[in-house]
Formats: C-alpha cells, structure tokens, sequence
C-alpha cells in the first residue's frame, strides 16, 4: 500500500519538496535583504532607508524565485502528463 506503483507517493514528496523550497525561498530572499540593507545603513549612516530599499528588493527576489519554481513545477506536471499519453496511445495502438 504504502509503495504503489503508480507513483503516486513519488510525486507527493516531489510537490511538497518543491513547496517547501518556495517557502524557504521567500524567508531567505527578504533575511538577505534585510541583513544587507541593516549593514549599509549602519556603513553609510542612513538609518531607515536603505533597510526599506533592500527590504523591498529582498521580497521581489523572494516573489521572482517562488514564480520560477511554480514554473517548473508546472513544466514537470505538463510532462508527465503528456508522457503518459504518448505511453497510453502507443499501447493502445500496438493493440489494433
């Protein structure tokens, strides 16, 4: 039951493995922006500025990474399902 041969477990772990990336994705992307927006500031002595700047920057890079997994994640369902119905059509005519 628990290893069928359908797959199934296989592409649960593959969908939360890359979830759980598009998660860590977010938190890092905007911690590095806040770590290198918090240094300048203190270097340069423009206190709030910088630290919004790279904070905002921080969370599109976060936004930019988890759409590219998204991407990839649906490239990767696109072909399993298109494999499976080459794989299915070539059975079913080898069988005429």
């Amino acid at each position: 039951m628990f290893f069928s041969s359908d797959g199934r477990w296989k592409n649960i772990v593959q969908v939360g493995g890359t979830a759980s990336t598009m998660g860590l994705h977010i938190v890092s992307a905007i911690i590095v922006g806040l770590t290198l927006g918090y240094f300048l500031d203190d270097y340069f002595g423009t206190k709030p500025y910088l630290i919004m700047i790279f904070f905002v920057l921080g969370v599109m890079a976060g936004f930019k990474m988890v759409w590219e997994d998204f991407r990839k994640l649906q490239r990767r369902q696109e072909g399993q399902q298109h494999g499976s119905l080459k794989q299915e059509g070539e059975k079913s005519a080898g069988d005429d």
